[in-house]
């Protein structure tokens, strides 16, 4: 998946959870941040992150990031998570074997995927610690709900896609959100199976790349 031109800039602060200050070649601007995650790791003053220009004139920011730099660079775009997913299925060659649905909303939730009558919900893990994938990087009430209904479901899958390139394995962030932990165990005994895939990731695009585990410790 190409990005369009980017251009480099230092963070300044960041203001509230979707919008950032940033100095781009002496310039302060203001840029759109399409992650609502912590980002701790990505997202402090005199980070680097590297931005497109907004074309849209309906859009008030004219600046959106695209990545951030942990050691190596990430991607910062969580909705992207699902257009790799596709990726991937049609890099396997899976996307003609199935029948695939998007966003299929359910009697108290909607998913990201229905394929073959399997729900499928992608998310998008960016904190990387140690060669481990770890989600969520903040509280999400609305990942455990999830979790909930497909192991009462007891069918369907939690795809992991980690957008950078050094996650070889991926696991629950209990430190972070205890709830998500125990309700990841709870549906993997359900029958809920869960994957992971990292991805490469350059300046110029992201690409996704291998299926790595996803870990239950402490098992």
């Amino acid at each position: 998946m190409k990005f369009p031109e980017l251009f480099l800039g230092t963070v300044i602060s960041r203001y509230k959870r979707f919008k950032l200050c940033v100095d781009i070649a002496g310039e302060k601007e203001w840029a759109y941040l399409p992650n609502p995650g912590r980002l701790r790791e990505l997202i402090y003053p005199g980070s680097l992150v590297w931005l497109k220009k907004v074309m849209d004139p309906g859009r008030s920011l004219k600046w959106e990031a695209v990545l951030g730099y942990d050691g190596v660079l990430v991607s910062l775009y969580a909705a992207l998570a699902n257009k790799l997913f596709l990726q991937y299925l049609a890099s396997l060659g899976a996307d003609s074997q199935y029948t695939i649905k998007g966003e299929v909303p359910t009697a108290t939730s909607r998913f990201d995927f229905l394929i073959d009558g399997q729900f499928v919900e992608v998310k998008s893990v960016t904190l990387v610690q140690d060669g481990l994938g770890l989600f969520p990087d903040a509280p999400t009430k609305r990942g455990v709900r999830h979790l909930k209904e497909l192991g009462t479901l007891r069918k369907g899958a939690v795809v992991f896609v980690v957008q950078r390139c050094d996650a070889e394995a991926v696991t629950f962030n209990s430190a972070m959100d205890m709830d998500f932990a125990l309700a990841m165990k709870w549906a993997r005994d359900e029958g809920v199976r869960f994957k992971a895939i990292n991805c490469k990731v350059t300046k110029e695009d992201i690409t996704p790349w291998q299926e790595i585990p996803v870990l239950f410790p402490q098992d």
